[in-house]
């Protein structure tokens, strides 16, 4: 009997120990997180983290606000003074991405550029056309998300040239 007790008491603990080796995390980042902007399209991350498990993953970018300047162009050519605009606590989209081996690799994790203001919001005369001269992202993060919880963030600051 002693021995039938010993023998559940090991192989027990040898599961313990293998379920809290299979469930145990480290999320970290591997390398830089690179990033670039375009005035069309925005900001676009792109890097790889690990120690995920495999458990579905996302990853998205926020940023507490994203500043646009504008200039008006009127049909010679010339530059007027255009407005400023400061859109608050933007959220890009979220990318789904299943772990292979507890990593995963995001590509072009998002915040999009601002929408263009109209030429008769910003412009002396509505019938001038409205250009992008300038995006800064301020207060940049990056969130690797597992059932809705934050596991893992690069805080990736002002995002401006």
């Amino acid at each position: 009997m002693r021995r039938v007790f010993s023998t559940a008491v090991l192989t027990l603990a040898a599961t313990a120990a293998a379920m809290a080796t299979a469930t145990a995390q480290s999320p970290h980042f591997i390398g830089d997180v690179t990033c670039t902007k375009s005035l069309s399209s925005g900001l676009q991350c792109s890097g790889k983290a690990a120690g995920l498990g495999n458990s579905p993953t996302g990853a998205f970018l926020t940023a507490a606000s994203v500043d646009a300047e504008y200039v008006c162009v009127n049909r010679g050519g010339n530059i007027a003074p255009g407005q400023g605009t400061e859109t608050q606590n933007v959220v890009g989209p979220v990318q789904t991405i299943q772990p292979r081996n507890g990593q995963i690799t995001f590509r072009n994790v998002s915040l999009p550029a601002p929408e263009t203001p109209s030429a008769r919001e910003v412009c002396p005369n509505g019938n001038w056309r409205v250009e992008t001269l300038h995006l800064t992202y301020n207060g940049v993060v990056l969130h690797i998300q597992q059932d809705g919880t934050d596991i893992l963030t690069r805080d990736l600051g002002v995002i401006d040239p």
